[in-house]
């Protein structure tokens, strides 16, 4: 597993999030639950869940991308969360979640995925609040 590092991403393809609305599998305290997943970047994704987590949780997450059969499977971090009761403004209740560890393979499927996608349908939402730096609660500036 690769520790995913933002700065070593493509400048632009780091600061893009794209609509993803997959199946996918968490795993958060031994459980497994079924989920979906909203918007996807080279950082992390959005999961909608209707019970917050704590901030800074270890999460595991399964999911495949669209034609491809082997799933991406990333160790995450919980960024933020929001329960039922305050969902984000424009998306239902759920939890960011950002990548802490993935497979060189996948994240590479990941890269192409977001280029490709951005190629195709050329827009993309441009993630501008920084993901917190796991462990620090503070905000990768990069």
């Amino acid at each position: 597993m690769t520790k995913v590092v933002a700065a070593s991403f493509d400048p632009v393809l780091a600061r893009i999030r794209v609509p993803f609305v997959q199946r996918a599998s968490l795993r958060f305290e031994g459980r497994d639950e079924a989920a979906f997943i909203v918007d996807l970047g080279l950082a992390g994704v959005f999961v909608e869940r209707s019970q917050a987590l704590p901030r800074g949780a270890a999460v595991s997450l399964r999911f495949r991308l669209p034609g491809n059969a082997i799933p991406v499977t990333a160790e995450c971090e919980v960024a933020w969360s929001k329960g039922a009761e305050s969902p984000p403004q424009g998306l239902p209740a759920g939890v960011g979640l950002h990548f802490a560890t993935l497979a060189e393979g996948d994240l590479e499927r990941l890269s192409l995925y977001l280029a490709e996608y951005c190629r195709r349908h050329g827009k993309a939402r441009r993630f501008t609040r920084p993901w917190p730096l796991p462990g620090t609660g503070q905000e990768d500036a990069s």
